[in-house]
């Protein structure tokens, strides 16, 4: 099990801090879930997988090693990261929607797109950068293409994004 938690928000005021603590609730659902495991799992073909299979890239990400120890999975994993909220340059494209510094646990997300995502969405945005990079230490090229898509930050991105809507609890909103 993995449980992620924010050391240091900043720019996140009270309403924003109540979704930013939703989000991360629906994602530590998903990537916790069986539904979650087998996606990874059964996926045929990762790029930028430092050669590790599927189970191992699952391990990874969950538990921090491709191949954890039997007596430590029983202790959660905590991934603790810095999470801010900023302003968009003018000349910076909307399809961006944040990112993460590598090599840190600095985790950016533009304003505007914060604002307009739901928690669902938020969460598999947070899943790209908390899970993919830094929970699981993977990267992905710059440039937009086949191969970036078919990274595992991205793929597990759009696997968290099909499985968010069934974790939101009910009697949530789901607006923005």
């Amino acid at each position: 099990m993995v449980r992620f938690q924010v050391k240091r928000p900043v720019n996140v005021d009270e309403a924003r801090g109540a979704k930013l603590m939703e989000a991360l609730g629906i994602l530590e659902r998903v990537v916790n879930s069986e539904a979650f495991r087998n996606r990874v799992i059964a996926h045929p073909a990762y790029t930028w997988d430092e050669g590790l299979s599927s189970e191992q890239i699952y391990n990874r990400l969950i538990w921090g090693t491709p191949s954890p120890t039997p007596g430590g999975l029983g202790v959660p994993r905590i991934v603790f990261f810095d999470y801010e909220l900023v302003p968009r340059p003018w000349y910076k494209s909307e399809r961006v929607i944040g990112w993460r510094i590598a090599n840190t646990n600095d985790i950016f997300t533009y304003l505007d797109s914060f604002d307009d995502m739901t928690p669902a969405e938020l969460a598999s945005h947070l899943g790209h950068e908390i899970v993919g990079h830094l929970a699981g230490e993977f990267g992905h090229p710059e440039k937009a293409g086949d191969v970036r898509d078919r990274s595992v930050p991205y793929v597990i991105d759009g696997f968290i994004e099909e499985l968010a809507p069934q974790f939101v609890k009910p009697g949530r909103s789901e607006a923005a």
